[in-house]
């Protein structure tokens, strides 16, 4: 009966040494596997550490390189409106525009009919100068010729006989639509003005006109309105220097 005591107990001693031992491997096991989850950890860590660091430093680069570009560009925006105001400075200063325009078309034209630049230039010149006029205009009446006139009282003459002035229009309606036999100003006529040794000159235009021609040396000033009686302008003309 002892020695079976005994051998409970000794039996009873293994078991409890056994579980001690798994205890202590178990243990050892999870701390084996700590450090190596640790170590795992620590690695990766730094790997991502590093490739964040590799990251962040090729954004830098990348940031500069833009911000340098952008710098550049705008430079380059810069300069590119500079010149393009001083080519529209240069543009407005050389190209003719309005009043210059149709002087310098004038110019043009009279240079391709043989023209001289230096009676061109004496004219221009002589331009400046300061006006004369008799100050004594001379008005005179005519009828307007239409499609149902062309008779006497069609044509007055300045300058002793040396100009003639004319003048053609539309004929007005009536309230019933019938045309009548003298013009109607409210719609543009065609003045016309001929001088001896000079081919005519028709002028359109809505009343009143203004016109100038030289003849005989003298500049007559034209101011052509509409006559109080039906189918008559009035014109008026002013003798002036020339050049």
């Amino acid at each position: 009966m002892s020695i079976g005591l005994r051998e409970s107990r000794s039996f009873a001693r293994r078991q409890r040494r056994g579980r001690f031992y798994k205890r202590i491997f178990v243990l050892c096991a999870l701390g084996g596997l700590g450090v190596f989850a640790y170590t795992s950890g620590t690695t990766l860590s730094e790997r991502s550490l590093e490739q964040a660091r590799a990251d962040i430093s090729r954004l830098e680069t990348q940031t500069d390189t833009l911000e340098r570009r952008n710098a550049e560009l705008r430079n380059a925006t810069a300069v590119a409106r500079r010149e393009v105001a001083a080519l529209q400075r240069r543009y407005d200063a050389d190209v003719p525009k309005g009043e210059r325009q149709k002087l310098l078309g004038l110019i043009d034209t009279q240079l391709g009919k043989g023209a001289k630049t230096d009676r061109l230039s004496f004219l221009i010149t002589a331009a400046s100068q300061e006006e004369k006029c008799d100050g004594e205009p001379v008005t005179k009446r005519f009828l307007v010729r239409t499609p149902l006139y062309d008779g006497p009282a069609a044509s007055v003459q300045f300058a002793d006989g040396a100009l003639t002035v004319t003048a053609a229009g539309d004929p007005a309606v009536d309230e019933a639509g019938r045309i009548l036999g003298w013009y109607d100003p409210s719609k543009p006529i065609t003045l016309g003005l001929a001088s001896l040794g000079q081919a005519p000159q028709n002028f359109g235009g809505t009343l009143p006109m203004h016109s100038k021609l030289v003849v005989n040396g003298s500049e007559y000033r034209l101011t052509v309105v509409a006559g109080d009686r039906k189918g008559f302008v009035n014109v008026t003309a002013d003798r002036c220097r020339f050049p």
